[in-house]
């Protein structure tokens, strides 16, 4: 295994882990078990602070153990420039790695102002923590684009078949069918876990997210799921629906992102949690000590660092997302976010 080495960094936040580390009071049990937290700390340690300091974390709710897994999302105006490798930050061992010369190249292209790719909106690295070995981690890479673009560049450049081939046949006829209301749409790279399915996200209003379940050939029932759901659909106008297409076709299961309100779903600020838990708890999804720790999750503080710089650090919760296998078994899972502003002794 490569040693990872990180690239001097000035004082202050150098990785990922450095940010984490200000959550520990809490990130605590029941949502988190030591081992899970350590766990993320060993993934973060690898990845620079420059790149991002948008932090996501995802467990499940209907179990009182599981590890917690770690997203970092990069916005357009943020640090592509260190993705790409054009900016000092991530490890050079990383790109011994393919899906990480890949991500170089697709983030070299969204950088570059002529290339299609300038206009992707965001890109999210997801990081599984269960059973992960040491060493260097391997994400899962999320991208999101607007309804004017295209995915083929995007994919030809993070995975090797052309987008015409015939493996992407039903890829194509989703993305084709996606409806025209539709603001954001995202696919997602499974780098880590060894599938050929393409992950689509698209945020819909629920009439049409089912609507569009039926039109791709979901081989589940989109009425009866969306009886079985039917609760979790007051919150927000919409949802974001996640399939897995796979060259056979559309897979069984179905994610659909639920938000409390309209500030969760397009800021990642939302406001209270609580009534959505207690649903997720009233529905035997989620356990009811997580439903509380969620709801001590959010909120703001400041920490200082050794050279006197400031951190402010801003806590919410984002989402529940509904997972749905063809026999309607629902699983819930819940998104907490973590900000991080640095600034020095001299800008206060």
């Amino acid at each position: 295994m490569p040693s990872i080495a990180m690239p001097v960094a000035s004082a202050g936040l150098q990785t990922s882990a450095d940010a984490v580390r200000l959550l520990k009071p809490f990130c605590v049990p029941p949502f988190y078990s030591q081992e899970s937290y350590s766990d993320i700390l060993k993934t973060a340690e690898t990845l620079p602070s420059i790149l991002s300091l948008s932090h996501m974390f995802e467990r499940p709710l209907g179990v009182p153990e599981h590890p917690v897994d770690f997203s970092v999302w990069i916005l357009a105006k943020g640090r592509r420039d260190v993705l790409a490798g054009i900016h000092e930050g991530l490890p050079s061992a990383f790109y011994a790695q393919e899906p990480w010369r890949r991500i170089r190249d697709f983030a070299r292209s969204w950088v570059d102002e002529t290339s299609p790719l300038h206009d992707v909106s965001s890109v999210w690295l997801e990081f599984d923590i269960r059973h992960r070995p040491s060493g260097i981690p391997t994400p899962l890479l999320f991208f999101t684009i607007g309804p004017h673009l295209s995915p083929q560049p995007g994919l030809e450049l993070l995975q090797p078949k052309p987008f015409v081939s015939p493996e992407f046949a039903s890829l194509r006829r989703c993305w084709e069918l996606i409806p025209a209301s539709c603001r954001y749409r995202t696919l997602g790279i499974f780098y880590s876990r060894h599938t050929e399915a393409i992950r689509l996200i698209i945020i819909t209003n629920p009439d049409e997210a089912f609507a569009y379940l039926e039109k791709v050939g979901w081989p589940g029932s989109p009425a009866k799921l969306r009886k079985r759901v039917e609760k979790f659909l007051h919150f927000h106008s919409e949802i974001a629906l996640h399939i897995d297409v796979h060259p056979q076709g559309v897979q069984p299961q179905v994610g659909m992102e639920i938000y409390v309100d309209e500030n969760s779903l397009y800021r990642g600020r939302g406001g209270d949690c609580r009534p959505l838990l207690d649903l997720a708890v009233e529905e035997s999804l989620c356990l009811p000590e997580i439903r509380d720790a969620l709801t001590a999750w959010p909120g703001t503080g400041t920490e200082s660092l050794a050279d006197g710089r400031v951190v402010r650090v801003e806590r919410m919760f984002h989402h529940v997302k509904l997972v749905s296998q063809l026999d309607l078994t629902l699983q819930a899972k819940a998104y907490t976010t973590a900000e991080y502003e640095e600034s020095s002794p001299w800008d206060r």
